[in-house]
């Protein structure tokens, strides 16, 4: 594993980080421990956080030297050193809530993949086992075609039973680690209809049901978000700058006030920025069943 603008391998950082262990007490708790334990970042939680810490102090360092030594040539020392100061410590805070997040990232996009394609692979059950093909054969059918997540969990799944585990405790137990709610619901459900001795067909059939439905659900409320969002967007980002540049042209006509060239530019940065933002809130508020 490598840890982003970490300029160590991962064993060398583990060393050197030593040194910020007893800082990183306060910020290891047990949410931490379960974000790296579901995107499977394989260390101790204050290992993580002293990482973290040396990573951000070594950008804080390089960025504070640089810059102080740039700024030497264009304004006074106790400038330049206060300056350099303020840019060095906000980028050790935003390089420390990066990596502070990453486990918490890492684990959406973990739900997000096994989500998107959990419905694809209940229909690859289903039709399986309604050709008679044994389950447990249908599970690693599964494991072994391109349903990503998914197909990862369910090849962990067909690894224990083939190493002799029984199919209903690795149910169980794949379903208690999941961080995905419609995963777990899947796992109970076809581990209560092994242990019931039901059919797993109509299990699954229920299943398909239940699926479906939460997928129209989420759709009709992602629907019901993107008018307002809409409306958001026509107006910060076409009605208002359109509405500001007519008002500031008329303004400069009126009292002379000067209209430059580097506040036009300012304004289309503006835009480009919100735009940029708007589409990565659309993309968060994507349900990830979809």
């Amino acid at each position: 594993m490598r840890i982003p603008f970490c300029p160590l391998p991962l064993e060398k950082a583990k060393t050197v980080s030593k040194i910020f262990y007893r800082f990183s007490k306060p910020f290891a708790g047990q949410k931490l421990r379960y974000q790296m334990k579901v995107a499977e970042i394989n260390l101790d939680a204050r290992e993580y956080v002293a990482i973290t810490f040396f990573t951000a102090f070594f950008n804080f360092t390089i960025s504070f030297v640089l810059l102080f030594i740039v700024s030497l040539r264009f304004v006074p020392l106790l400038d330049g050193f206060l300056l350099s100061l303020a840019f060095s410590g906000f980028i050790f805070f935003m390089v420390f809530m990066y990596l502070m997040m990453l486990p918490r990232a890492k684990m959406k996009k973990k739900i997000y993949d096994l989500e998107r394609n959990l419905l694809h692979a209940v229909r690859h059950i289903y039709v399986m086992i309604k050709s008679g093909v044994p389950i447990f054969d249908s599970f690693v059918s599964v494991a072994n075609s391109n349903y990503g997540g998914v197909s990862k969990e369910f090849a962990k799944i067909v690894n224990r039973v083939n190493s002799g585990d029984s199919l209903e405790k690795t149910l169980e137990d794949s379903s208690i680690n999941n961080p995905s709610p419609f995963f777990r619901r899947v796992m109970w459900q076809i581990t209560n209809g092994i242990e019931s001795g039901a059919d797993i067909a109509d299990v699954m059939d229920s299943t398909i049901d239940y699926l479906s439905n939460e997928q129209r659900i989420a759709i009709r409320k992602y629907g019901a978000q993107l008018n307002p969002m809409t409306l958001m967007f026509m107006m910060f980002a076409v009605i208002i700058p359109t509405l500001g540049i007519t008002f500031l042209i008329v303004l400069s006509t009126i009292s002379g006030l000067n209209v430059t060239e580097n506040m036009l530019w300012s304004l289309m940065i503006v835009v480009v920025v919100f735009q940029f933002m708007f589409l990565g809130m659309m993309k968060s508020r994507r349900p990830s069943i979809i």
